[in-house]
Order: C-alpha cells, then structure tokens, then sequence
C-alpha cells in the first residue's frame, strides 16, 4: 500500500467556480418548451427505431412534464432534457453534455458492488480506494436510484453501474435531481478500509478546467493519471501487453506495435479492451483482430487473451466479437458495457434555441444471440477492492497466469 498522505478528514478544494451549462445561451420558459418539443421531434425522425424500448406515449409524458416546469434555468432544463433521451433506452442515444456538466474532483468506480474513489486530484489523494456512503447525506444507494433517470435502461446492468458512476461526481444530474442542496459544493462521506467515515467538501470545476488525477499505479504506488489514449505495448516478462485505449491514431500507431511484438517474440499477447469506449469498427478490424488472427504463434488457445469489461462498448464490443469469431482468443474480464444486439452509430441534430447536440441511434446491429445482453467473458473476473488498492490488477493477472501454460512452437510463422 502506498504511504498515505497526511491530511485532515475535511478538505476544501475547486479549481474554479462552477460551470452551470455555460455554454449555453440564457433562455427563456418558453424556448425551453421548443426545443423539449425539437428533442422529441428529432429522436423520432433521426433515430433507427426509436419506440423500440420506451413507448412513445411515455416519451410524450416526460416531454409534457418537462414543459409544465419549465423554467430560465439552464441546468434544470438540461437535465429534463437529459432525461427524455435516456429514455430511448440505448448508449448511443444522447444529450452531448461531457462539454456542460460540472465535475467534482475525484473519479468513482464500482468495484464489487460498491462505488470507490479511483482518480482523485493528490489534494485528495489520501481518500484513493475509499467506499461513498453518501452525498449531502443522502445514502449512495438512493442517490443512484435518482441517478437512474438518466441512464439508458436498454443496454445491460454493467453499462448502467458505468454510466452512473460517472453521474456520481457531476453537479448539475447531483442538484437537478435533489441529490445535493447547492451547485457551488457537497460534502461527500467516505468509508475507509479501517471502517471510519470522512466527510469531504469538494466543490465543482468547470468542464473546461483539465485537472491532473492521480491514482494508485503497479506496487500501490501513487501515480500521475493521464487519460489513456490509442495503443500502448509493454511486456510483462515474456507477455505482450497491448492496452487498446481508443481508437485514436490506430492507422498510424498500429503498424509500427505489430512490428514491435513481432521482435520481442512474446510467449502470449493480452490485448486490453477495457477502457474502449469505441471509434471506428473497421478500422479496429484491420489494425488489431486481423493482425492478431495472423499471427499463429499467438493466434493459439491458451495464448491470446482478450480483456474486456463495462467501459468497452460500441465498436470496441463489436471487435471483441471479432476477435472471438476470427481468433482462438480467450475473453476475461468482465460482461461488455454494450449489448451485441442493439442500436449503435451516432446521429447528429442540435436543438434551435439553446444549440445543445443530440445524438439518436441510426443504425441497428445483430453481432451475438438474441438473448444476449453482452459479451460474456470466457473466465469472468473481477477487479476486487484489495488487489486494487494494492496496485493489483485481478483481471490481467488472472490473464498471465493463464498465459503460463502457453508453449512456444518451434517456428513462427504470420
């Protein structure tokens, strides 16, 4: 464990005053109720099919309460809004608000059923691995049963517990919805490992503001947390370890980490889907599961692993059926955020007073059985608290030590 920092149990910290929906032009009562009449309008026109999940008679109800309380207050509006197009059901239906919301400065996750503090700034560095109880008082599990509003329902439970996570430590879904009592802070209370409770003030930053996170890295060392962006190669002992974040620059990049693992000639390759939120599916095909299918010393039972859990989703999903379909891989992890029967590829139409972007489904996918509502792991693993607050990583050890019993053939070949 890493050597905790010394500090009292309540901290003050913002990086700026908080942003509510700034982008946004002052509207009136009236405008609002236009542009809850654009949304609905849109997603009907835009979307694949759009009645697939709600009823339509249910979405009229939500936009008709929207407009009885409208008001000139943007994130109230915002979050009705936000409301009427999580109710379509699926997580490529939305309202563009990662530009809007304030965010407080720590980062939750759910971790064996419970949401722990993952990413923090070193302010509160000393509350890393630590377990929400509550916000303003309210206990973390009714906070989510609020939260709950808005998130798509038509995916699967992992996507949810992922979604709402991130909802956690926004301000404007937190006050909109009665969680907290201001938008300018919140007392957070935490649960250490040793059982005691932290009351925490923290208060919002604007969405423009690019606070550096810290986290607990290998060894439980705290360590700087750099969002994660294309493909990163590393080898663990005779293991190549391909960390699949994005998508970013996958034409130019994965060329030249192909070429990379074919020079170290690893035993096994571990390919981490995990963090993907998705980007382009046939680009993902070409650079990543047709290399990997190619190359037959890894392309081996017992010697390809793929890791996936609740944040891959979209075309990351589609690849990891991919790699199943084409490759002897063997998925560990947790299910994928998305369902592989669903409706994905985003559809852009912005509403005409407050220019706010909305994004309604276009397309529908069959990638998997009808029943399924993710992408199950061959060997389900999940990251338990303990391994992580020791800098652990459950699923990828689970993966290596798989890995061990993978022997070399005498030529490679691909």
């Amino acid at each position: 464990m890493f050597a905790r920092l010394l500090m009292a149990a309540l901290i003050m910290f913002g990086l700026s005053t908080p942003c509510s929906a700034d982008t946004i032009p002052e509207l009136t009562a009236e405008q609002w109720r236009e542009d809850v009449d654009a949304l609905v309008a849109g997603l009907e026109k835009n979307h694949r099919d759009a009645w697939n999940f709600v009823s339509r008679a249910e979405v009229l109800r939500l936009a008709d309460e929207a407009k009885r309380t409208a008001r000139a207050e943007n994130h109230m509006m915002l979050i009705a809004l936000h409301r009427i197009a999580a109710a379509i059901g699926d997580g490529h239906t939305f309202i563009a608000v990662s530009n809007i919301y304030a965010r407080y400065p720590i980062v939750v996750r759910s971790i064996e059923g419970d949401f722990h503090v993952t990413r923090s700034t070193s302010a509160n560095a000393e509350r890393l691995g630590d377990r929400l109880v509550a916000i303003d008082g309210v206990p973390v599990e009714k906070a989510v049963e609020k939260l709950m509003a808005l998130v798509p329902r038509n995916e699967n439970r992992w996507h949810e517990r992922h979604v709402v996570a991130g909802l956690l430590t926004q301000a404007e879904p937190l006050h909109g919805l009665g969680i907290v009592r201001r938008m300018d802070g919140a007392t957070f209370t935490l649960e250490t490992p040793d059982n005691r409770r932290v009351h925490l003030w923290l208060m919002p930053y604007a969405p423009s503001a690019q606070p550096t996170y810290v986290t607990i890295g290998r060894g439980g060392r705290l360590t700087a947390d750099a969002a994660a962006r294309g493909l990163t190669l590393s080898m663990l002992g005779d293991v190549a370890y391909l960390d699949f974040a994005s998508y970013h620059a996958l034409k130019e990049d994965g060329p030249g980490v192909w070429a990379a693992i074919d020079k170290a000639r690893p035993r096994a390759l571990v390919i981490d889907f995990r963090k993907n939120g998705g980007g382009s599916l046939p680009a993902g095909r070409q650079h990543i599961v047709y290399p990997a299918w190619e190359r037959s010393q890894l392309n081996r039972e017992g010697c390809l692993f793929v890791l996936t859990g609740p944040a891959t989703f979209s075309a990351a999903m589609t690849n990891v059926t991919d790699m199943r379909r084409e490759t002897e891989a063997t998925i560990v992890g947790l299910p994928t955020g998305a369902r592989p029967n669903g409706y994905q590829e985003n559809g852009w139409f912005t509403l005409p007073n407050s220019g706010l972007r909305v994004s309604a489904a276009q397309r529908r996918y069959r990638f998997g059985a009808t029943d399924e509502t993710a992408v199950m792991p061959d060997l389900q693993v999940e990251q338990t608290i303990a391994d992580w607050r020791n800098g652990r990583d459950t699923a990828l050890n689970a993966a290596l030590s798989k890995a061990q019993d993978c022997k070399r053939l005498n030529r490679v070949t691909g």
